[in-house]
This record gives structure tokens, C-alpha cells and sequence, in this order.
């Protein structure tokens, strides 16, 4: 009788040995892929150009802090230049501002009136100076009326009363009418008009 010969098969022991050599070098050849990756394909991709400088993810964060340090100061700066709205300076500029925006008002209507005073002639009402006194709310103008003939009074008054019909003057105290006469200037009639204006 003859007996069947069996043969075992493979332990654990035989497996690892025959594939301990390809999972090495298959270990072996991806960890090398992957750190050529990191080192040479990964900042290609990753990097970032900002503020005209290529920089990499890694140090994104830090320039980051450094942008954000400086836009901290900078607006520590601009609030060093800039007054509370209680501030005694503040309130000193308002004033001041409102002051002018009132003195340029008062030149606006005066040229507004000169235009209007005599349809077709502009030339009418000569303004010699102004002077204005913010503090008190005044104004002075020094002028003469021309070009009208001997009519020059009656447009004098007109004038007056168009100046006192402006909205923020008070009061108006013109100066004595009068009516001169100039070799040059023909009849002319100078005044002085001394106006109180509306306090702000």
C-alpha cells in the first residue's frame, strides 16, 4: 500500500520572508518619491506671491502676524492725529469752520446782488473790501455805487435794502448817502456798510 505524501503549506514565517524584500523596496521607493515631492513639486505648487515676494505656506502665517503688527500701529498713528468729537480742539474748529462757511455765504449773496441790482450791468456795485469779525459776528463793506449817472443814491438804497433782506444779517447801518462826481467815474455815491450777522 503505498501512502500519498502530503506536502504542507506556506507558514507565516515563509510569506514574510518572500515578501520582506519587494515591501522594502517598494518602502524604500515611495518614501524617496515622496521627500523629492516635499522638497521639489510641493513649494512649486504651494507658493504664494504676495506684496511682489513669493512665499510659501509655511511662512504665510508669520507674514500674516507681521502685516496685522503693522496695521495695529499704523492705526495708533492715525488715532494720534485724530480728535475726540467733545475735544476742546474739535469744538475750536467747528467753530472756525462754520465761521468761514458764513463768510463765504455773505460773499455769495453779495455777488448774487451785485449780478441782480442792475439787470445787464454787473458793474454797478464796486466793493472795495471786506472785513469780517468772526468773533462778534460783524462785517464791514466798503464800496461805491457808479456807472448809474445821477442815479447813483437810489441804487445806493436799493442796495441796502437788498443786503439787509439776506437771511442771516441782523441789521444793516449804511454809512450817509451821498453823491460825488469824478472826472473818470462820472456821479458815483461810496459807502460804508457795517452789518450784523446771525450767530451760528
Amino acid at each position: 500500500m503505498q501512502e500519498d505524501l502530503q506536502h504542507p503549506g506556506p507558514t507565516l514565517s515563509d510569506i514574510v520572508r518572500r515578501t520582506a524584500i519587494p515591501f522594502c523596496l517598494f518602502a524604500v521607493v515611495l518614501t524617496g518619491l515622496l521627500t523629492l515631492s516635499w522638497l521639489l513639486l510641493i513649494p512649486q505648487i504651494t507658493d504664494v506671491t504676495v506684496g511682489g515676494q513669493s512665499r510659501d505656506v509655511s511662512h504665510l502665517q508669520e507674514y500674516n502676524n507681521q502685516i496685522q503688527g503693522e496695521i495695529t500701529l499704523l492705526e495708533h498713528k492715525r488715532g494720534a492725529y485724530l480728535l475726540p468729537i467733545h475735544h476742546e480742539v474739535y469744538e475750536r474748529l467747528k467753530v472756525i469752520k462754520n465761521e468761514r462757511s458764513q463768510f463765504e455765504d455773505l460773499r455769495k449773496e453779495l455777488k448774487r446782488i451785485r449780478n441782480e441790482l442792475v439787470p445787464g450791468n454787473s458793474t454797478v456795485v464796486s466793493i472795495a473790501s471786506i472785513t469780517f469779525d468772526a468773533g462778534k459776528h460783524t462785517a464791514d463793506i466798503r464800496g461805491d455805487i457808479r456807472n448809474v449817472g445821477p442815479r447813483s443814491m437810489t441804487v445806493l438804497a436799493r442796495f441796502v435794502e437788498a443786503v439787509q433782506a439776506i437771511n442771516f444779517v441782523i441789521d444793516v447801518e449804511p454809512s450817509q448817502y451821498t453823491r460825488k462826481e469824478d472826472p473818470t467815474l462820472g456821479f458815483y455815491s461810496p459807502f460804508t456798510l457795517h452789518i450784523r450777522l446771525d450767530r451760528i
